[in-house]
């Protein structure tokens, strides 16, 4: 579960110094072979893709209007989300 606009956790984080070098924020950034930037989003989903294809089992649920934090920013969203999967799980 995550917010549609999260500015942390996401593939073009303006906390992560690769996608700031990569926009010439970072004086000495050595380049994409050293120090690319970090797809975050991108990457969890093909963790979680082959978990699944291995039996495993995952849902990604992304909440619209809502950054780093849809349970403070969108709690009903969110609450409506999480109790759905505990349902599931019983």
């Amino acid at each position: 579960m995550r917010g549609a606009d999260d500015q942390i956790v996401s593939d073009q984080s303006f906390f992560d110094f690769g996608t700031l070098g990569k926009l010439g924020f970072v004086p000495g950034w050595p380049g994409d072979a050293i120090y690319p930037p970090q797809p975050m989003v991108t990457q969890t989903r093909a963790v979680l893709e082959r978990y699944q294809s291995r039996g495993g089992g995952y849902r990604e649920v992304v909440i619209a209007n809502a950054g780093h934090s849809p349970h403070i920013e969108q709690p009903q969203r969110f609450r409506e989300a999480f109790f759905a999967h505990l349902r599931r799980r019983q």
